[in-house]
């Protein structure tokens, strides 16, 4: 009787609908009967063990830490004061550094950072042992409310180099000595070299699942330390290219594949360093690979709070620095075994990045409010993360995120929007486990051409629920730059939602389509095989995600929540100064140069900086031509300046703007006239569309 019902729950939850009595149970997996019936999973046959992936490995649930504490209220911050508390922040981390660890404790309220524009500078945290709690993550709980961007005055270049994301502003960042010292130190320079580590030359071949590495010398190594396993070489290319020919204008594949696993020392015998988790690639003797010492920051993490940004424009991807990474949350650089749990985030460009960092848990967040640019990320030579029991609102373009080399990764149980991708960014990633993920679809996967294919080996989508509308069949090898992902032979087993045709030469396998499978999750699975049985915090913290997804979030994105407004008074020709600069040096066709008439006098308001900037910007987004390329090239044409006037009286300052832009477009920047109506209200203002002419009315 208890197998029946465990069968019935298993079909209803992958169905998402009443089991029947009557219905057939699901089938177990050639591939998953495979590797567990396996004794040596070096085969590239046989799936990976993503069961290491998340906070020690998954093998302990992640930490209640209890003491010492440090309240931000004892460090002066207030809650819903309106003022910023970003000093009292900074202090209260400060000790806890100092004092060698403890909880960083926010009470329920809103408690502001980056209230000053011209200085909006990211929270730095070096220190292992260091959590940042609120009171909870939904509604009457904490939320710390950054009010500017980082990128402002100027500053609106997308990132594009090593140096670009360095510097990309995030709330929290987390982050090893090492990685900090390569930021460069001036706009233009370039990243500073990463401190010399000493290479120690691997002395036979590795093969993929071993849990062995012999060394030249094992001298001064330990139980518990960080290593990554390098190499760089075109003989990784049949494996994990699985035979397939890439296309000429993928360069950094053609001048060789590169790997960068992180891995921790269980022990040492001899000249051999014993891992903690498997090797998930073959590396052959003649590939040069390494081992070099890494330094990471532990069991640091951030927990019970909703994170809340100023982005509320129409997203385009990549035209300018504030659509990409404006607020941006948390970043992970150089940590291990570290956790962000029951977090929300609600208008944030980005909210989780993790890179150069290893067995970190990514579990209960949820995103909400504007759609921008990720959701959560694993990436730049990232190791055995989880991300999993999250769900995403907003449909951020690109959903839960791996590239650059990542390894090991599983998502896990996330809830995505219809046609929200499945990301992954070129570069090198392999070995990712999409787990029991509802929703999203294949287009969208980002990173340069240069860079592809978006996926290597690997990629293995387990009982997925589609909600796409690709152009089928999906051909996950076509070389050109359509909008698939390029994905090196993925495997589906389970793949139900909506009907989907896959083309099969370019699949591993498509097992049991429109039919979910056995076992249900197949990180679960592999967990419970490892560990003799599946571990307590597995299904209590299933059991705490159900109750918290249902809970209501601080706020949702309202256009005209009062609440959300943080006014300040400022000299108007400072933000069309800022206007100007922000118009000006957008990308991929949008850059608009801006004539602003009658500027005398220059009015002071009191209004939400933010909210007023993002109205004016949706306004000549409308107003203006869409990009188009120059015939023949693949420059685009340069937009007509636009010609914006100014009109100050006692009682009104009017913004007018012509409408140059053809009905067509205006058809198709819709949103952005939609997006200033419905924000204007909040900043005492209304809007007056004629034609030819768009007016923005701000009462004094």
């Amino acid at each position: 009787m208890k197998l029946l019902v465990a069968t019935l729950l298993l079909a209803a939850s992958l169905t998402g609908g009443v089991a029947s009595p009557s219905a057939p149970p699901p089938a177990e997996s050639k591939f998953w009967l495979q590797f567990k019936d396996a004794t040596d999973r070096s085969s590239p046959d046989i799936l990976p063990d993503f069961s290491y992936a998340g906070y020690e490995n998954s093998e302990k649930p992640i930490p209640d830490v209890a003491s010492p504490i440090f309240q931000v209220t004892d460090f002066g911050a207030i809650a819903d004061d309106l003022i910023s508390d970003e000093q009292a922040i900074r202090d209260a981390l400060a000790a806890a550094e100092k004092a060698g660890g403890g909880v960083v404790l926010f009470p329920a309220g809103k408690f502001l950072v980056w209230a000053d524009r011209n200085k909006v500078d990211p929270i730095r945290i070096m220190s292992s042992n260091i959590v940042i709690r609120g009171a909870r993550s939904s509604e009457g709980g904490t939320v710390i409310r950054s009010i500017h961007s980082g990128y402002y005055g100027g500053n609106y270049k997308v990132p594009k180099d090593t140096g670009d994301f360095l510097k990309i502003p995030y709330i929290f960042i987390f982050q090893e000595k090492s990685q900090f010292d390569r930021i460069p130190s001036a706009p233009g320079e370039a990243p500073k070299p990463a401190a010399s580590k000493k290479l120690v030359k691997i002395t036979a071949p590795l093969k993929r699942s071993t849990f062995e590495v012999p060394i030249e010398s094992a001298e001064g190594w330990k139980p518990g330390d960080w290593l990554a396993i390098k190499a760089k070489s075109t003989m990784f290319s049949p494996e994990l290219m699985a035979d397939l020919e890439a296309d000429p204008t993928w360069l950094r594949i053609l001048e060789g594949l590169s790997i960068s696993e992180l891995h921790r020392v269980r022990e040492v015998q001899g000249n051999t360093l014993i891992l903690r988790e498997p090797l998930l690639v073959n590396v052959g003797e003649d590939f040069g690979a390494k081992v070099a010492r890494v330094d990471m920051i532990t069991q640091v993490g951030v927990e019970d709070i909703a994170f809340q940004g100023g982005w509320r424009a129409e997203f385009v991807h990549h035209r300018s620095a504030l659509d990409d990474e404006g607020w941006d949350a948390i970043l992970f650089d150089g940590v291990a075994n570290g956790w962000v749990r029951r977090c929300s985030f609600l208008n944030m460009n980005t909210g989780i990045y993790v890179k150069n960092s290893a067995a970190c848990s990514i579990l209960m967040t949820r995103f909400a409010g504007t759609m921008a640019h990720y959701n959560a990320a694993a990436r730049s030579d990232a190791s055995f993360n989880l991300l999993g029991l999250s769900r995403d609102w907003a449909g951020h373009r690109h959903g839960v995120s791996t590239g650059n080399r990542s390894s090991g990764t599983t998502v896990w149980r996330w809830k995505l929007k219809e046609n929200q991708s499945v990301d992954s960014h070129g570069n090198g990633p392999y070995a990712t486990l999409i787990d029991r993920v509802d929703g999203g679809s294949f287009t969208n996967s980002g990173g340069p051409g240069s860079s592809f294919p978006n996926h290597l080996r690997w990629i293995v989508f387990w009982n997925y629920s589609y909600d796409g509308t690709d152009k089928e069949p999906i051909d996950f090898w076509e070389y050109s730059k359509n909008g698939i992902a390029k994905f090196v032979k993925p495997l589906f087993v389970g793949l139900h939602g909506k009907p989907i045709s896959l083309k099969e030469g370019s699949l591993l396998s498509n097992e049991s389509q429109g039919q979910p499978v056995s076992p249900e999750s197949l990180y679960e699975a592999q967990l419970a095989l490892r560990l003799g049985s599946s571990p307590e915090w597995i299904g209590a913290m299933r059991s705490e995600w159900n109750s918290l997804v249902a809970e209501d979030l601080p706020f949702f994105g309202t256009p005209t929540a009062s609440l959300d407004l943080h006014e300040e008074s400022f000299p108007l020709g400072a933000l069309l100064e800022d206007l100007t600069v922000l118009l000006g040096k957008q990308e991929l066709g949008w850059g608009l140069p801006l004539e602003i008439q009658n500027a005398e006098p220059d009015p002071t308001l009191t209004r939400d900086y933010v909210l007023l900037r993002t109205i004016l910007q949706q306004m000549a987004t409308y107003a203006t031509p869409l990009p188009k390329k120059d015939a023949g090239k693949s420059s685009f044409l340069q937009l007509p300046p636009l010609k914006l006037s100014l009109t100050a009286t006692r009682d009104q300052i009017i913004i007018e703007m012509p409408v140059t832009a053809s009905a067509s477009d205006q058809k198709k920047n819709a949103d952005c006239l939609k997006c200033v109506l419905e924000l204007a209200p909040s900043c005492k203002a209304k809007v007056e569309d004629t034609p030819e002419t768009l007016r923005l009315v701000i009462q004094r």
